[in-house]
């Protein structure tokens, strides 16, 4: 004999319920529509938020490049001043020196730009604390500065190539999302 889950008929207190049964399997089945259709669109708006996200991450990424390829290409024929190393660890990755502009005392961390970090023209930027370094200012803000001018436009290339791919796919998965969607809903009306 089956047990009351795989069967319509079911005694409780001696009375016969399947009627009783029956709405209650369309009420569940009505609810798990309805959650389906919530669970849908649910995962629609997940999967857009991650589109938007990558769309603007990419949008952004592009911002960066471009702005920092310009300044690192623009920064070859900026002032040059002497500075003073204030601390330095390991090969010179957190390197804080202060230089001075028109009497006014600067500080500075930066060793070279985003899109030069692949040259080697930055290799010798090595330095202990006191030693005096060559920093290249920026004459339009005299706080931003640099220890090696320049940078790669292969790396500016390889930047923005990453970058328009995220814009590409977001884009293209913002599109195929609302048009999957959009037919799902045709359908299901």
């Amino acid at each position: 004999m089956q047990g009351p889950a795989t069967h319509d008929w079911t005694i409780q207190g001696g009375t016969l319920r399947r009627q009783a049964l029956r709405d209650a399997a369309l009420r569940k089945r009505a609810g798990t529509d309805m959650d389906d259709t919530l669970k849908s669109r649910s995962d629609v708006s997940i999967v857009l938020v991650f589109f938007i996200a990558l769309t603007i991450a990419g949008a952004a990424a592009a911002g960066y490049a471009v702005n920092d390829y310009a300044r690192a290409r623009a920064s070859a024929a900026w002032p040059v001043y002497d500075g003073v190393v204030l601390s330095a660890r390991g090969r010179g990755d957190d390197m804080r020196y202060v230089y001075s502009v028109n009497g006014r005392i600067y500080e500075g961390a930066r060793r070279r730009f985003f899109s030069g970090l692949f040259s080697r023209d930055g290799e010798s930027l090595t330095a202990a604390p006191g030693e005096t370094v060559r920093v290249y200012v920026d004459p339009e803000n005299h706080g931003f500065a640099v220890l090696a001018p320049g940078g790669s436009g292969a790396v500016f290339v390889i930047a923005l190539v990453l970058a328009g791919s995220c814009v590409f796919l977001g884009v293209g998965g913002i599109v195929r999302t609302l048009t999957v969607a959009g037919a799902q809903d045709a359908a299901g009306s």
